[in-house]
C-alpha cells in the first residue's frame, strides 16, 4: 500500500530579494505539498500583507538588503502575535542564529535549503503555533468567564462585593474571603486573579482542610527526593508553581498551628525551603485566603495566629449567603441551565413558575453550590423542556417550616402591630444585627432605628 503524503495546510510568506532564484526549489516543493505561497520583496510590503492576510509562517532572507532582520522579526510578531519566522542566510553563523532565536525566531538555516528538513521544521512550527493559539483562546475564555462584570450579582449585597473586586483586583494586596460554605468564594478569588496583572500567570488553589499536616506542607512548599519515606523524587509545591500568579488558600481557618507559622514566614519573607531542602526559594505570589469559619473567634480561642490574620486580612470581603440575595436566584438558575445544556445537551428551556417559587422560598443552607446541584438534578430527571416542580429534588418538596423564609404572623393585628411584629422577627433572624435586618426589610438602618425606638 502506497503511503499518501499529508497535505501542508498552511500559508507561507517568503520575504526575499526580487529575482533571487535561490528560493525557487523550496517554493515549488512547498507548493506541491499543498501550501499556499505568498512572496514579498520589501519589509513594508511584508507588513502590509501580514495586516490583511492570515499567514502561518514567514521564511525570510536574514541578509535581505531591505530587512533589518531582528527589527523585522519583532515588528512581524507585533502585527501577528502567533506567527513563526524561519531565517535563511548564505552567511549563516552560530552567533547570528543564537541572536535571532533569542528574539523569537523559530529556527535558522543556511542556503541552499534542504527542502525536506524545512518542511519538517514548518510542520513543527505550525503545531507549536496551533497549541499557542488554543492556549490563548482558552485563557481568554477563562478570563471572560471570571470577568467581574459577568458574575451574577444584581442584589445590593453582591453589587457591594463586586465593587470591591473591581477596586482591588489590580492592586497587589492579600485578600481574605469569608462566608458560608458554597457561597462562591472560589469564584470571587478567580475573578480577582483574572482581572489582575497576574492573569496570564497560574491560579493555584488548595483546600487546607482536606489534607493532613505532613501532606499539606509538601503540597504547599514541595519536597526534596528522599526527604521522607515515599519521597522518590523532588516535588514542586503550589507556591513555587504559582510564582508570578496567585495562590488560593481555601479553608485557611483549618490550618494546623505549625503550618500557620510556616505560612506566616512565607508571607513575610517571600521565600521558603522545600521539605528536606536547604535552598531558599524566592517566589512572587499574591495570596487570596478563604474560610467559612469565624477567625476572630478562633483567635480568641488561641487556634489561629493574630499576626497571620493581619497578613491575610489586608482586604476583607464578606460574601452574602444566598438567602440574603434571593433577587439573584432566577439569573443563577438560567446560568446553570445554560451551563448544563452546553455540557450535556439536555435541551431544557427554563423553569415553571411554580418550580421557581419553590426555589425562591427555600433558605439554601448550602448556598449557590446547593442551588447548582438542585438544578443539575432537576435537568437530569426532567422529561419536559421546562422544569416542573415535580422534578425538583425531594428535599425542596418536603421542606420543613424552618427551612422556608416566612413570618409567623398572628391574626387580627393592626397595621402598626403587623409592622412591629415583622421588625421583631427580622431582628431575631439576624441575631439583633440591625444592618442585616435593614437589608432584609429593604429600608435604611436609620429608618429601622427610628421604628425600633418608637416601638
Amino acid at each position: 500500500m502506497v503511503k499518501q503524503d499529508r497535505k501542508l495546510n498552511a500559508t507561507i510568506l517568503f520575504a526575499g530579494e526580487q529575482g533571487d532564484r535561490r528560493w525557487d526549489p523550496l517554493n515549488s516543493y512547498l507548493k506541491r505539498k499543498g501550501a499556499h505561497i505568498i512572496c514579498t520583496y520589501s519589509s513594508r510590503e511584508t507588513y502590509d500583507m501580514l495586516k490583511k492576510t492570515p499567514v502561518n509562517i514567514i521564511i525570510a532572507d536574514y541578509d535581505h538588503s531591505d530587512i533589518k532582520a531582528l527589527a523585522f522579526l519583532r515588528k512581524a510578531k507585533r502585527i501577528k502575535t502567533h506567527i513563526e519566522l524561519i531565517f535563511l542566510s548564505e552567511k549563516a553563523s552560530l552567533s547570528k542564529a543564537i541572536e535571532a532565536m533569542r528574539e523569537g525566531a523559530y529556527d535558522f538555516y543556511e542556503f541552499p535549503a534542504n527542502t525536506r528538513l524545512i518542511l519538517a521544521v514548518i510542520e513543527k512550527a505550525i503545531e507549536k503555533q496551533t497549541l499557542s493559539i488554543e492556549k490563548t483562546e482558552l485563557e481568554q475564555k477563562v478570563k471572560d468567564k471570571f470577568d467581574s462584570g459577568k458574575i451574577i450579582g444584581r442584589s445590593r449585597a453582591m453589587q457591594h462585593v463586586l465593587d470591591i473586586v473591581g477596586s482591588i483586583s489590580a492592586k497587589n494586596v492579600a485578600v481574605l474571603l469569608t462566608g458560608e460554605t458554597g457561597s462562591g468564594k472560589e469564584i470571587i478569588a478567580k475573578a480577582i486573579h483574572y482581572n489582575s496583572p497576574r492573569s496570564a500567570q497560574p491560579f493555584i488553589g488548595i483546600n487546607c482542610a482536606a489534607l493532613s499536616e505532613g501532606v499539606l506542607e509538601s503540597e504547599l512548599f514541595g519536597h526534596e527526593k528522599g526527604s521522607f519515606t515515599g519521597a522518590v523524587s523532588r516535588r514542586i509545591g503550589r507556591f513555587e508553581l504559582a510564582d508570578g500568579g496567585t495562590v488560593f488558600l481555601d479553608e485557611v481557618g483549618d490550618l494546623p498551628s505549625s503550618m500557620q507559622v510556616k505560612l506566616l514566614r512565607v508571607l513575610q519573607e517571600k521565600s521558603f525551603e522545600r521539605v528536606g531542602g536547604n535552598d531558599q526559594i524566592k517566589v512572587d505570589v499574591r495570596v487570596i485566603a478563604a474560610t467559612h469559619r469565624n477567625l476572630y473567634q478562633l483567635i480568641d480561642e488561641g487556634k489561629f495566629r493574630k499576626d497571620l490574620f493581619y497578613r491575610l486580612n489586608v482586604v476583607h470581603i464578606e460574601l452574602p449567603p444566598l438567602r440574603d440575595r434571593k433577587d439573584d436566584i432566577p439569573r443563577l438558575v438560567s446560568s446553570f441551565i445554560e451551563k448544563f445544556n452546553d455540557e450535556k445537551d439536555y435541551g431544557i428551556k427554563g423553569v415553571s413558575r411554580e418550580a421557581m417559587q419553590i426555589l425562591l422560598n427555600y433558605k439554601w443552607p448550602g448556598n449557590v453550590r446547593e442551588l447548582e446541584n438542585a438544578i443539575e438534578s432537576a435537568m437530569a430527571l426532567s422529561t419536559t423542556e421546562v422544569i416542573e416542580s415535580k422534578y425538583l429534588p425531594s428535599f425542596l418538596l418536603v421542606t420543613k417550616p424552618q427551612d422556608i423564609d416566612f413570618y409567623q404572623i398572628s391574626q387580627n393585628l393592626t397595621l402598626q402591630e403587623l409592622e412591629e411584629e415583622i421588625i421583631s422577627q427580622t431582628l431575631a433572624k439576624t441575631g439583633g444585627n440591625k444592618t442585616k435586618a435593614a437589608k432584609l426589610l429593604g429600608i435604611s438602618v436609620r429608618t429601622l432605628q427610628r421604628k425600633v425606638k418608637n416601638k
